[in-house]
């Protein structure tokens, strides 16, 4: 069911938001030991295995073929696939979209990035998004096969010389072809309690954006790769008993000319019109304090 926005004005008010130093976003919280979850593991297991099985008989079929369907089908595949996916992982999605229609969004969505599965349960709720992923996304085991089917454009942490930027890439694909597209500006996951800084990037191109929040009421399945392996993230999700998510779509933003002239106002608008709408303060960290990001880029 659709609700008032809490706040969406023509644009942010320039004022300043306090810093929050004393929170971690890269904390996993509320993990119970692994052995404490194995009935409920147990308890759940048909209804994952119904999920696998349906996603990998679907597999064959979609998965070399998914970059060369037309739009429209794309979206109807991304919707039958994600079903089971979803119902893997036991999500639980409620859209919530405060503007008139679906018409109203922008080709770029952006969001707050919590849980490696976001992309696909937006895709569930809208259909085909082409996202903005990290390249060691593509390199995961399984999973990584279907984030390469959806065509990413993928952040190398190394970017070799010369190689066309991110933001090239993005702008030409929102240009020149009629794909939503998904990016999360903070580069990278939290626990969903503060904000990162904004990297510019999303907002350099000058489009207008329509900004996504993902709301875990439950539990929060934040993978921290220091803290563990992305097999233990994965039974994390096959052993709870639900997941879940409220996909909450705020009202597309219409950047100003400020904002097209300096993109990290533009950025900065943005960080602080999430913040004030989802209580979140804005963090001191970044993605370069992130475990994840230097797991990727050591040293």
């Amino acid at each position: 069911m659709n609700q008032p926005a809490k706040k969406q004005p023509d644009q942010v008010e320039q004022e300043e938001i306090e810093i929050n130093t004393d929170i971690d976003p890269f904390e996993v919280l509320d993990v119970r030991p692994l052995r404490e979850s194995i009935p409920t593991f147990l308890f759940t297991l048909p209804v994952t295995s119904a999920g696998l099985i349906g996603t990998f008989a679907l597999a064959p079929f979609v998965v070399p073929f998914y970059k060369r369907f037309p739009r429209r089908l794309k979206d109807r595949v991304a919707h039958t696939m994600t079903f089971w996916l979803m119902l893997a992982a036991k999500f639980r999605i409620e859209v919530v979209d405060h503007n008139e229609s679906p018409e109203d969004h922008s080709q770029l969505y952006i969001a707050p990035h919590i849980c490696i599965l976001e992309p696909m349960a937006l895709m569930r709720a809208l259909g085909h998004i082409r996202p903005v992923a990290a390249s060691v996304a593509g390199t995961l085991p399984v999973f990584g096969n279907f984030v390469d089917a959806a065509d990413p454009i993928y952040v190398e942490r190394n970017k070799k010389e010369g190689a066309p930027s991110v933001v090239d890439l993005l702008r030409d694909s929102i240009e020149n072809t009629d794909n939503r597209h998904l990016i999360f500006p903070e580069g990278t996951y939290t626990n969903g309690r503060t904000l990162l800084e904004f990297k510019v990037g999303a907002f350099a191109i000058g489009k207008p954006i329509t900004p996504v929040v993902f709301h875990f009421p439950e539990w929060v399945p934040f993978w921290n790769r220091e803290e563990s392996s992305f097999g233990t993230q994965l039974y994390r999700l096959a052993a709870s008993r639900k997941t879940p998510v409220t996909i909450e779509i705020l009202p597309t933003y219409h950047p100003s000319q400020e904002e097209l002239d300096d993109p990290a106002l533009y950025a900065k608008n943005m960080r602080t019109l999430l913040s004030e709408h989802t209580g979140r303060p804005m963090s001191d960290k970044s993605v370069y304090d992130s475990p994840n990001y230097k797991a990727d880029v050591p040293g």
